[in-house]
């Protein structure tokens, strides 16, 4: 993903962290990983998720034009909702969403959410072991 498409994502997975109200630490270290990745220091980190928890980052603005990558996104997404164990109903509203903004509907919505859960499940269960 280019340098954009990850700052797309980060918005997008702090927008699905802080859906239900509940900020986890699973769900930091995720967002922390992506913020890593995109270059983005604690204090605008701490801005953007401040934005995310006022409502201000709206899921429908994500913005990922090739379909690969819009796909790539949303199933990292899924799984970074499920980390904690379950996806609200908050989270997955919002992933609905994104998902419309990303174009992403039928059955590779299917497919990309049950992929997510199933990579967040793995990622957890090693954690665990």
């Amino acid at each position: 993903m280019s340098q954009m498409e990850d700052l797309e994502l980060l918005l997008a997975a702090m927008t699905v962290a802080v859906a239900d109200g509940e900020l986890r630490r699973s769900e930091m270290g995720v967002l922390t990983g992506l913020a890593n990745r995109v270059g983005i220091g604690r204090v605008s980190f701490d801005a953007m998720i401040a934005a995310a928890e006022s409502g201000a980052l709206l899921p429908e603005n994500v913005l990922i034009h090739d379909r690969g990558r819009a796909e790539q996104a949303f199933e990292l997404l899924v799984a970074q909702a499920r980390i904690d164990g379950q996806i609200s109903t908050q989270e997955r509203e919002i992933l609905v969403r994104i998902a419309a903004a990303l174009k992403i509907n039928g059955q590779t919505f299917t497919d990309l959410y049950e992929r997510g859960i199933k990579k967040a499940d793995a990622l957890r269960s090693r954690r665990e072991a």
